[in-house]
Formats: structure tokens, C-alpha cells, sequence
């Protein structure tokens, strides 16, 4: 009784390690990445006169493309590990990947996009839309071809997958385990621009419900994917 109560404290204190040491990691990048270059920039501009901010940017994106693919292969090897399950089994846990409902998946990829073509027109109309200016082309692929991927696949198997399953799995609710997953979401992506924050809150409400009703990652994976690809597509040809 006793090591089954240790097993059972031990996996429930694990879970802090993919819902708030993730934002922590990445806030921690921004600030000193960002905070070193506008620091410099500010009293050694010399320092830095060669530097474009769409180069600092990139410089975060490979970062946390590092930082992501990593805590997915924890989940993928704790998975495994724990229960004997495959990756595929931890994305369509019934039935094969292309065997789920069309609608529901629909109305989540209208409802994905939507909220992030609102959140993008607000910060175009403000003047606060950043482009990555200055990007050599081998750059522009990574940021357009490589990084949407990763984000579909590793944010989607992180943070509906495998925190919302987690959870559930604890005896937490169906909503309690979505907030929680959609506010740890919303942070990995900047503790310091609020429209970002409300816009991603609600993307990781609306995909928690669909994955909590639904049970497949493959349409949030793809609509993740395709969303990334045109929001970070403007991005790049934004002067």
C-alpha cells in the first residue's frame, strides 16, 4: 500500500515538469535573448548595428524547436515507459488516424484559425505585428517549413495529450484539466503580450474541448500546423 502511494506521488509531482517548467524555460529565453539584445542595443548600439531583430527572433525559434522536441521525447519515452504504449497509440487512442468525426473537426479548424486571424488583425491594426525582416532564405525555410511541424506535433502531444490525459487520469474534471492545459499553453507562448495570451488561452480551450470529446490529436496537429504556416508566412514578408 505504501509503494503504491509513493508510485502514485511520484507520478502526480511529475507533471509540473510539462506544465510550468515549459513557460518558465521559454519566458526565461525571451527575457534574456531579447532583454540582452535591447539592452545592447540601447547603450552599445555599435554592438549590435549588424543585427536585425528578425535574426534574435530566429535565434528564440531554434531554441525552443530544441527545447519542444525534447519534452515531447520525454512524453513519448514516459509513455512508453509507463504503460507500454506507442506514440501512435498516445495520438489516436481509438481507432486509426484519419477515422474521426469531419465536423467537429471542421468546426475546430474554423475555431483555431479564426482566433488567430483575430488575434493578428488586432496587432496589425495596433502597429505592434513584428515581421522576421533580414532572414536569409535558409532561414525563411525553417521558420515557414520546420517550425509549424514541430509546434502541430509537439504542442499537441504535450499539452492536450499528454497533460489533459494526465490529469484526467488523477481525477480531475474535464474542464479543470482543460484551463489548466489551455493556461499552461497560453504561457509557453509570452507572459508579456496580452492580446497573445487571451488569443492562445482560447485556442487551448477550444482544442482541449475538442480533444476531451473527440480523442484524436491528428486534426490538431494538422490544424496547428496549417495555422502556423500562413501566421508565420505573413510574418515573413511583413516589412
Amino acid at each position: 500500500m505504501e509503494d503504491a502511494e509513493v508510485g502514485a506521488n511520484t507520478r502526480h509531482g511529475r507533471l509540473w515538469v510539462y506544465t510550468v517548467l515549459p513557460p518558465v524555460i521559454f519566458n526565461l529565453l525571451g527575457c534574456c535573448i531579447f532583454g540582452t539584445y535591447y539592452g545592447l542595443a540601447s547603450q552599445r548600439p555599435d554592438s549590435v548595428a549588424d543585427i536585425a531583430p528578425g535574426h534574435v527572433t530566429f535565434v528564440l525559434y531554434v531554441l525552443i524547436f530544441i527545447v519542444e522536441w525534447a519534452f515531447a521525447a520525454s512524453v513519448i519515452l514516459r509513455v512508453k515507459g509507463t504503460t507500454g504504449r506507442s506514440v501512435m497509440d498516445l495520438i489516436v487512442p481509438q481507432g486509426g488516424p484519419w477515422r474521426f468525426n469531419w465536423l467537429p473537426a471542421a468546426i475546430l479548424f474554423v475555431s483555431f484559425n479564426a482566433i488567430l486571424a483575430g488575434y493578428m488583425s488586432i496587432v496589425w491594426v495596433s502597429g505592434a505585428l513584428r515581421g522576421f525582416e533580414g532572414l536569409s532564405v535558409w532561414q525563411r525555410v525553417f521558420i515557414i517549413g520546420l517550425v509549424p511541424v514541430q509546434a502541430g506535433f509537439c504542442e499537441e502531444l504535450i499539452w492536450r495529450g499528454h497533460i489533459i490525459t494526465e490529469l484526467e487520469a488523477r481525477g480531475r474534471n474535464r474542464w479543470p484539466a482543460i484551463l489548466l492545459s489551455a493556461v499552461s499553453f497560453a504561457l509557453i507562448h509570452g507572459m508579456f503580450d496580452p492580446p497573445k495570451l487571451v488569443a492562445t488561452l482560447l485556442i487551448g480551450v477550444v482544442t482541449g474541448l475538442y480533444f476531451t470529446q473527440q480523442r484524436n490529436l491528428v486534426p490538431l496537429m494538422v490544424t496547428h500546423t496549417i495555422a502556423d504556416i500562413w501566421s508565420f508566412g505573413l510574418l515573413l514578408f511583413v516589412p
